[in-house]
């Protein structure tokens, strides 16, 4: 068995994108790139940190879920 990563993201009041990705680290690097007026790497934000920062000043989401593949 295999897997794949799909992340669902969007800006608040937007349609969601979704992508799907070989590995995390794809993904993971994609939720950057989406927003990344918003992100400075020299402060050291991880993923989760990122994703509340998000989410209570309401700017937008995302989902990254493992999928398995047969």
């Amino acid at each position: 068995m295999t897997h794949i990563y799909t992340l669902k993201i969007r800006y608040s009041g937007e349609e969601d994108d979704v992508f799907v990705f070989s590995t995390r680290e794809k993904a993971e690097a994609q939720v950057f790139e989406y927003f990344e007026h918003l992100f400075d790497k020299e402060h050291g934000l991880n993923l989760n940190d990122f994703q509340e920062y998000l989410f209570s000043e309401d700017i937008g989401y995302f989902d990254l879920e493992r999928q398995e593949i047969l």
